[in-house]
């Protein structure tokens, strides 16, 4: 529910509001707007979530205008509304040579090409290159041990993968506890939670990082389930001021908030 939201047209009739997920290929609508807007069906298609493969059924969208971009003839898996959580997620395949901006010190998100630069100068570059369409950024630790991060703008939580729990648990005992998570195909998986004292995104440090660990899918179809890896979800990207995903110069910006402190989840 906290998630940031975009106007997209849908065939000209809209706007609705949309979660952009950089941690999906592909756009997918809700299953009472596919209703509302009596899409054609399309074949069933097997859509990789949190805890799997499944099964899913799938509208003809002609065309989705956001922002100047606009996409034409997209096949969109269907998803229930009360999982999804919103009318529809736009995927790689609707932002794709485009950079999305968050700005979580005003509450908005927009698209823009990413031939435009009008960042703040003060923003961090971390750069990172480009599998299967998402981004994945590679100059990063945690603890000191070499770290995969995929921003993943569809995921409230930062989950990290087996191998990096493993991994740190090994330097030392953390506490944790059990937490539920909901795909968006309404599979329920468990997590540990715990916190990272430092996690390192190029010249980005977080401390005391809230992470739940999960034997996510995604991790998999990365090729990054033997590797330390981790999905960077809005829990974490709301420690910035604003943050920048520009998928065509393959890097992230962060502008860090004003006035950060020795707190749980801070940034330097």
């Amino acid at each position: 529910a906290a998630r940031m939201t975009v106007p997209v047209l849908l065939n000209g009739k809209g706007p609705f509001p949309f979660v952009i997920d950089t941690g999906s290929n592909r756009t997918v609508i809700s299953d009472t707007l596919a209703l509302q807007l009596d899409l054609p069906a399309g074949e069933i298609l097997q859509v990789s979530s949190a805890t799997g493969v499944d099964p899913t059924p799938s509208a003809h969208i002609s065309r989705l205008s956001v922002g100047r971009r606009e996409v034409s003839n997209l096949l969109a898996p269907v998803l229930i509304r009360s999982n999804l959580g919103a009318a529809g997620m736009l995927g790689i395949d609707a932002v794709l040579d485009q950079t999305i901006i968050m700005d979580f010190k005003h509450g908005t998100m927009s698209i823009q090409p990413a031939s435009r630069r009008d960042e703040d100068l003060n923003a961090i570059v971390v750069r990172g290159h480009s599998k299967y369409g998402q981004l994945i950024l590679v100059d990063s630790e945690a603890e000191g041990v070499p770290l995969y991060v995929i921003i993943d703008t569809g995921a409230e939580m930062t989950i990290g993968n087996l191998k990096l729990r493993e991994t740190l648990r090994r330097r030392r005992a953390s506490a944790a506890e059990l937490v539920e998570g909901i795909g968006v195909t309404g599979g329920r998986f468990e997590a540990d939670a715990s916190v990272i004292q430092q996690v390192s995104l190029g010249h980005v440090i977080m401390r005391r990082l809230p992470v739940a660990y999960a034997d996510m899918h995604a991790f998999n179809q990365f090729g990054l389930k033997d590797k330390p890896a981790m999905l960077l979800g809005m829990s974490t990207l709301r420690l910035f001021d604003r943050v920048w995903v520009d998928f065509r110069n393959r890097e992230v910006r962060f502008l860090l908030a004003d006035g950060e402190g020795e707190t749980p989840g801070s940034v330097y």
